[in-house]
């Protein structure tokens, strides 16, 4: 494993065992190894599409430059394939219900203080699904300045593209693991951590 300015490369694809409600770390990069969000949560368990962690609201979430506190709950999903990251979301409050983050080189590694990791370039392109706009895709034009400033490679460009056509499709007809009825046994666990 080699670091650049601080983003790792070469991590696994998937941790070990992860205990249930263990601190899990999700910290995005972009493509030039600048720090990008960061989002605590808690692991919840995994399935056929990934593992599954709670973000609870309260949460600090940050980026340099930018820091708030999530004002609702959130699911995140992190895939056992595939160039994304699903945040979900089951609050009324909330006007997104799926924020998919096109994603590249997504690695596990287990943090020194204990807990996880999980580190991810953003790739800038989100697929999302709202309540006031519907289904969509969201900053193209980052993506078309960040591959000319970042120098993404034709080949990576390509491949994020067809990923985000995808899963436009899923998420418009409403596929697992992006249902509402689907989530509903994740949500249910996220009761019994609170509880524990």
């Amino acid at each position: 494993m080699t670091q650049i300015q601080g983003c790792p490369e070469g991590l696994p694809r998937s941790p070990r065992e992860i205990p249930f409600g263990e601190l899990v770390v999700a910290r995005a990069w972009k493509y030039n190894r600048t720090p990008h969000w960061v989002v605590p949560g808690f692991y919840l368990g995994h399935d056929e599409h990934g593992h599954w962690l709670h973000q609870p609201s309260g949460s600090l979430v940050a980026r340099p430059g930018v820091a708030h506190l999530a004002e609702t709950d959130a699911l995140c999903l992190i895939p056992h394939e595939g160039s994304w990251i699903a945040t979900l979301y089951s609050d009324s409050a909330e006007d997104f219900d799926v924020y998919i983050d096109l994603s590249h080189q997504i690695g596990w590694q287990p943090m020194k203080s204990g807990g996880w990791e999980v580190n991810s370039i953003d790739l800038d392109l989100d697929v999302i699904r709202s309540h006031s706009r519907g289904t969509f895709l969201d900053d193209e034009d980052e993506f078309e300045e960040h591959s000319a400033s970042m120098g993404y490679p034709d080949d990576l460009k390509t491949s994020m593209r067809a990923a985000a056509s995808e899963l436009l499709e899923q998420v418009a007809s409403d596929a697992a693991p992006f249902s509402q009825e689907y989530r509903n046994q994740w949500l249910a666990k996220v009761a019994s951590l609170v509880t524990s």
